[in-house]
């Protein structure tokens, strides 16, 4: 019963809401690289004072196109100092991302004069796996975090072909946020 107690006093849990910039969820043939709103939100719990684990939600959306994500990521924290209070961080992250959107090709005019569009609908799951760093308050009452992430996507590849020209799901898994 004491080692139960004692393991229980040392865990602590906590909710944030983040905002980021992520990187680009598309590559087109021109390797145009554009950034991304990421907003999301995160359950954190620590085990003891060096150990804790968080769970993301995500929600990403490409600059010029119609592409978005919704990106669930776990990942595991190593704490250079207690974590009961501000404490800098190291750990792994793997997830789940579902990009999706739709894209609008001119396909020219008609008979009639008028221009026409080809509406497609674009869906592809990847699972990012990377390296997470960051600093991190005490879970206990209110806490802040800024953290970084880097990685690949793991099942990146063709989207669609826009004019001869094909786009693709970007390989690099990179946000950078505050919560």
């Amino acid at each position: 019963l004491f080692t139960a107690v004692l393991l229980a006093h040392g865990q602590a849990s906590g909710f944030n809401f983040s905002l980021a910039y992520g990187h680009s969820l598309v590559q087109t043939s021109s390797n145009t690289v554009n950034a991304s709103a990421v907003i999301g939100l995160a359950f954190q719990h620590d085990f003891d004072r060096r150990f804790g684990v968080a769970l993301d939600f995500f929600l990403n959306s490409d600059g010029n196109a119609s592409i978005h994500s919704n990106d669930w990521i776990y990942s595991a924290k190593y704490f250079f100092a207690d974590n009961d209070a501000t404490a800098f961080y190291l750990g792994t992250f793997f997830g789940y991302q579902h990009v999706k959107g739709s894209w609008r090709e001119y396909t020219g005019t008609g008979g009639n004069g008028y221009g026409t569009y080809k509406q497609t609908d674009v869906s592809k799951a990847q699972f990012p796996i990377g390296i997470r760093a960051g600093i991190r308050g005490g879970l206990e009452g209110y806490f802040a975090e800024l953290f970084g992430q880097v990685g690949y996507a793991i099942g990146n590849g063709d989207l669609y072909t826009v004019d001869g020209k094909k786009v693709t799901s970007s390989p690099v898994y990179l946000t950078l946020g505050v919560s």
